[in-house]
């Protein structure tokens, strides 16, 4: 009887045991379970991230855009000093490098190169063309296509705004006031 009542309370014991512990089918649905949930959430944060790149290539063009009028300022022309440069061409190509270079050795601005997607930034200085030219200052944005200029022309050739995906402003010409 004592050997019964032994025998009976390990099997009490293995059957409650076996009922705490969790099956592997249970562990694999909880598993992708959180994966759903991780990949939903990692879909929802791709939007937030563009959102803080395109924040950051507006901040970094506000701050080129402060150097540019410091240095037009100093020099009556824009950067880099005469009209014939290689980064006064479209589309944009790493000819911004010597308009880096012109306002970092005046010590306006730090080294910004390339836009958060890793393009140059588009820069056309036409701030002393004869019949009043524009100077776009801009990034292409996430696609990389240079849309403003050829989606957005005015009838003088440059573009009326900085549109679809890009980023930027359109400096105004000589002595009028900041964009901004």
């Amino acid at each position: 009887m004592f050997l019964n009542h032994l025998s009976n309370v390990s099997e009490r014991d293995l059957n409650s045991s076996r009922k705490k512990a969790f099956t592997l089918i249970e562990l694999l649905v909880v598993i992708a379970v959180i994966g759903l949930l991780s990949s939903i959430v990692l879909v929802s944060m791709k939007g937030a991230r563009e959102k803080a790149r395109i924040a950051k290539a507006q901040q970094e063009i506000r701050q080129i855009m402060t150097a540019i009028y410091l240095f037009r300022d100093q020099y009556e022309q824009l950067p880099p000093i005469g009209d014939s440069c290689p980064a006064c061409s479209n589309p944009c190509s790493n000819g911004w490098v010597a308009v880096m270079d012109a306002l970092v050795n005046e010590g306006l601005i730090g080294r910004v190169d390339k836009d958060p997607w890793g393009n140059y930034y588009c820069y056309d200085d036409n701030d002393n063309v004869c019949c009043g030219g524009c100077t776009p200052l801009y990034s292409m944005g996430p696609n990389g296509i240079n849309d403003s200029w050829f989606n957005c022309p005015r009838a003088d050739g440059c573009p009326q705004s900085i549109c679809n995906d890009d980023v930027g402003v359109i400096l105004p010409e000589g002595d009028r006031p900041y964009p901004w």
